[in-house]
């Protein structure tokens, strides 16, 4: 290389040199400035109709904690119906005492020899206030019960109408399907047939207390009887 075509240190300094684009301010402040923007965008996506923040979505923890039900106690209509009557092998009392436990109260006497025990059972399910199961034994066997105060649901009130539609020789099954079911049950022994007593007492039209009793023997209707009822 020919040295003497080089300039001097002075013409160098004196001729105009353009600066790389790079080196100059403006273009360090236009890459902060995109910079800038694009971490603005971060987690958004952009749409015909402008940018929008990235939807999330959230997860409801299903509560997997197991609901206490509450266990219904009580004397229940199975165990009701699961006494046998007679005055010889009816239902010992023992086991009755064994199935629904001690009875709330008891009551005995005795009539020519012949012992007759009253148990009664205050803690009836699906009963009402004052609902109550009672057996009587005699000589240690079951020969009647009762079972009073039964909540039952009804569509429709019961009045005249529907106590004129029992007829004598209608099976229990019938009565069930036009009436309902009762409000209270009873059983006893009358000369060798059972005898089975249906009572209706809640929503019954008619004054305070109206209700009415379906008679039973040997399964079919052998008689009813109303108190204070009155038409729907």
């Amino acid at each position: 290389m020919n040295s003497n075509n080089l300039p001097t240190r002075a013409q160098y300094r004196s001729q105009k040199h353009h600066k790389h684009f790079y080196s100059r301010w403006w273009f360090w402040l236009i890459i902060i400035i995109i910079l800038a923007g694009g971490s603005a965008t971060v987690g958004m996506k952009i749409t015909a109709t402008g940018p929008f923040k990235e939807a999330t979505t959230k997860v409801e923890k299903k509560d997997t904690t197991k609901k206490k039900v509450k266990k219904q106690t009580g004397v229940t209509f199975y165990q009701y119906n699961g006494i046998y009557l007679n005055e010889t092998s009816g239902t010992p009392i023992e086991t009755v005492h064994n199935i629904l436990g001690k009875p709330s109260s008891t009551s005995i006497t005795e009539n020519q020899g012949v012992k007759t025990e009253l148990d009664t059972w205050n803690d009836i399910q699906n009963g009402q206030l004052g609902s109550t199961l009672k057996v009587s034994f005699a000589n240690g066997h079951a020969i009647s019960k009762a079972l009073n105060g039964l909540k039952v649901k009804r569509s429709e009130k019961l009045g005249l109408d529907a106590y004129s539609s029992i007829q004598n020789g209608q099976s229990v099954d019938a009565i069930h399907t036009n009436l309902g079911k009762p409000n209270s049950y009873s059983e006893s022994l009358a000369n060798g047939k059972s005898v089975v007593n249906y009572t209706y007492s809640s929503d019954v039209s008619g004054d305070t207390g109206a209700n009415f009793v379906v008679t039973f023997t040997d399964g079919s209707v052998s008689g009813k009887s109303q108190s204070g009822m009155e038409k729907n």
